[in-house]
């Protein structure tokens, strides 16, 4: 297991521009990502607790919105986390680098989120939370 210390470390490593924290058994992450150099600029906001290793995605600005009024969001849990990978699948473990794969999925994600805001069709692939399975898989 990598410990949310040494997962800090690794984040500021790779992505200088993100500062962490780790608050009560919980890491922190908080910084900005742009997906192309025509994207626009996201802030994210991750948390990791030491007590299931399970890191949670939150994008801070801007405000995620659906294509339609009263639409949702694609590939969105419940309280506006990302959906980055399949639980229990093996994708993600406590074992691996969140700066090598939670964030750079995020960076993806957010491509994905850009490119279906433009055309209405989710190409990133994937399962919905709702069990939905995704055009491009």
């Amino acid at each position: 297991m990598i410990s949310l210390r040494d997962q800090a470390a690794l984040i500021r490593g790779c992505f200088p521009s993100f500062r962490t924290n780790r608050p009560g058994g919980e890491l922190v992450a908080n910084g900005e990502v742009q997906p192309t150099p025509r994207s626009s600029k996201y802030r994210l906001r991750i948390t990791c607790r030491a007590t299931d290793n399970i890191p949670q995605v939150h994008v801070v600005s801007p405000l995620l919105v659906p294509r339609e009024p009263g639409g949702s969001l694609p590939h969105i849990y419940l309280g506006d986390r990302l959906c980055l990978y399949l639980p229990f699948s093996g994708e993600w473990s406590k074992h691996r680098s969140i700066a090598q794969t939670i964030i750079p999925w995020a960076i993806d994600w957010l491509f994905h989120y850009e490119v279906w805001h433009a055309t209405g069709e989710w190409l990133g692939g994937g399962v919905e939370p709702n069990g939905v399975k995704s055009t491009a898989e």
